[in-house]
């Protein structure tokens, strides 16, 4: 997620640069001792009234640095890699931040029930026991009362999503139409033909004469087919193609699987049609459509509800993005380098 980082804003006064300062210094007088060496924990980023410190960002990368090892990235690349994944997570605990002063501007609150519940839930959904669960949370280092804390974050954020983004997005009849015209061949299923041929070679060293005596065998046998005459015996008497013995048969094809040209001939046909003589690269062919399956298609009716699900999440998306950029431009953000 992009982040424009934006300086004090105009106009700030004196005094709230002073605060700052102050409270910048008196975090860096949180230290400790540790093998003559002074570690500060010092200020990350300033959101409002908020403060991120350099420990939490240190504490979200940790998960992220052990899988690199895993990898077996050098610790060069290792470096270059965290040093550009710090800058997202910087990022997305900035929009936490603003995120969760919301959720206490408008007071939302839940109580400690409606947490457990949701536990409740997610252990269902993956079988999970009790036992289970915190022996799993014990080994990532995390504690039962903490992870209810990360549950509760997680819903109260959610309701601040349905307050002010998701309550306000309608979709209408017409939106869900025009998407599905749009997207017309992803909803109109596959369509499989079992065709034949018969083929008349062309090379491309012929005389413009020969070529047109061929055309004019291929036009005089269209004829016959128009007047009646099986397709099959046909291409097993005129045909030049290895196919002839068998009467012409190719086999099935997807409609994707042909070529702009005869898949256009073959448009508007049904079974047991033939298309007009094409010329083709192996010469003058005439396709036969034995059978066409068609299957898979659904009707606007149909996906419907699914059409709406996929333009109501790319729109909670795309609002709940602007949102959090009228946030931070309405905001005090500041990142230490």
């Amino acid at each position: 997620m992009m982040l424009n980082l934006f300086a004090m804003r105009v106009g700030q006064s004196a005094a709230r640069a002073t605060k700052w300062a102050a409270i910048g210094a008196a975090f860096c007088l949180l230290a400790f001792a540790a093998a003559n060496a002074e570690l500060v924990d010092r200020i990350a980023a300033v959101v409002n009234d908020d403060i991120i410190l350099e420990s939490e960002v240190v504490q979200a990368l940790d998960a992220f640095k052990l899988s690199l090892g895993q990898q077996g990235y050098t610790p060069n690349q290792q470096r270059q890699i965290l040093t550009e994944q710090r800058s997202r997570v910087v990022a997305q605990m900035i929009d936490d931040k603003l995120t969760d002063q919301q959720v206490r501007r408008f007071n939302i609150e839940i109580e400690d029930k409606e947490v457990e519940m949701t536990i409740d839930r997610i252990q269902e959904a993956n079988q999970i026991s009790d036992d289970e669960l915190r022996r799993a949370l014990d080994m990532s280092g995390t504690s039962y009362a903490d992870y209810k804390r990360q549950i509760k974050t997680k819903i109260l954020r959610a309701r601040l999503l349905n307050r002010e983004v998701k309550s306000k997005i309608v979709i209408t009849d017409s939106e869900v139409t025009a998407y599905y015209e749009a997207n017309k061949a992803r909803y109109a299923g596959s369509t499989k033909y079992d065709l034949q041929h018969i083929l008349m070679r062309v090379a491309p060293s012929d005389e413009s004469v020969k070529r047109m005596q061929i055309r004019q065998q291929m036009e005089a046998i269209h004829r016959r087919l128009e007047q009646g005459e099986a397709f099959d015996k046909l291409a097993g008497l005129y045909s030049s193609a290895a196919t002839a013995s068998k009467g012409g048969r190719l086999g099935v094809f997807s409609e994707k699987s042909l070529t702009d040209q005869v898949r256009d001939a073959l448009a508007g046909l049904e079974e047991k049609q033939f298309t007009e003589v094409l010329d083709t690269e192996q010469g003058y062919q005439i396709f036969y459509i034995e059978k066409i399956v068609r299957s898979g298609g659904r009707t606007i009716d149909e996906v419907k509800p699914e059409i709406q699900q996929k333009l109501y999440a790319d729109i909670v998306d795309r609002e709940f993005q602007a949102w959090l950029e009228r946030l931070r431009q309405n905001s005090h953000i500041q990142i230490m380098e």
